[in-house]
């Protein structure tokens, strides 16, 4: 069959998902691509482009509280209105979707849209059940799934019944809480801890083992020794055994004792998930 006769069904608009939409339309393909929730998937939407645009603004109140330059530049304590910055951060993020992935798609004629969500019903047929409840059967000869990735939550008792955070809300939230602790020690967990330090929150960190532990020791190590510069508390080989929330507060039970802490928080894993793949038998 040549390309030009081919029908592709692609599941997703994240980055994988619209190269290979993109690329299948380059070579002639008929594309549908199908979405359930926001184009253009986690990177810009909720990971990289969000999380990059709040350490920047971290970064720049870190350098006005102190700069090596501070013996001719006088520091000053920045004031941090939070939800003017998400403004500011959710229309770049707008911005940057409207022209890497919606606008792209709306130039391509090759590419059709459809917002919902996919089901394999058998291996070339999809049923596409949209936002309004109305089904659609969408026959394919090729299926390509990038349906993404999520966090993944620490399976800690009590957790499940407070109202936690992930990357994903924590990005989204337009409060800096007054103290957060962050689960988790991998590069997501991290990057938004100092974040959240350098715009006023008072951070610890629960690493099961260490900083960065899939690294090089010493990679932890020096980041480790930063963060205590920064007063960022890093306490190794500690685990969350029980979480509860009550008057505004997490109490947090660890291997060695107990901790509280107010306002806002986040519970941050180590690693991703993969979302499930849409249901159905094609294993014909």
């Amino acid at each position: 069959m040549s390309n030009d006769n081919l029908h592709i069904a692609v599941i997703g608009s994240g980055g994988s998902a619209m190269a290979a939409a993109l690329k299948s339309a380059e070579r002639g393909a008929r594309v549908t691509l199908i979405e359930r929730g926001t184009l253009g998937g986690t990177c810009v939407n909720v990971g990289c482009v969000p999380s990059k645009i709040m350490i920047r603004a971290a970064h720049v109140a870190h350098m006005r509280r102190a700069s090596p330059f501070d013996e001719g530049i006088a520091a000053v304590e920045p004031y941090i209105d939070r939800p003017r910055l998400l403004a500011q951060q959710q229309a770049r993020v707008d911005e940057l979707r409207h022209a890497k992935y919606e606008g792209i798609l709306e130039d391509n004629p090759a590419i059709t849209v459809l917002r919902g969500e996919a089901r394999f019903t058998d291996a070339n047929t999809l049923t596409v059940t949209g936002t309004d409840g109305t089904e659609r059967e969408v026959r394919f000869d090729r299926a390509f799934i990038g349906t993404g990735a999520g966090p993944t939550i620490p399976p800690v008792p009590g957790l499940p019944d407070t109202p936690y955070w992930t990357s994903t809300t924590a990005l989204d939230s337009n409060t800096i809480p007054d103290r957060l602790v962050v689960i988790g020690a991998s590069v997501v967990a991290v990057e938004l801890a100092q974040a959240f330090s350098r715009l006023g929150s008072e951070v610890t960190i629960l690493a099961r083992s260490r900083l960065f532990s899939r690294e090089d020791p010493a990679v932890g190590e020096a980041i480790e020794t930063a963060f205590q510069a920064e007063g960022i508390k890093v306490l190794n080989n500690t685990q969350a055994s029980q979480i509860r929330y009550t008057n505004e507060e997490f109490v947090l039970a660890t291997a060695g004792g107990r901790g509280t802490y107010t306002e806002h928080r986040q519970a941050e894993p180590g690693g991703y998930r993969r979302r499930d793949c849409p249901q159905g038998d094609f294993s014909r």
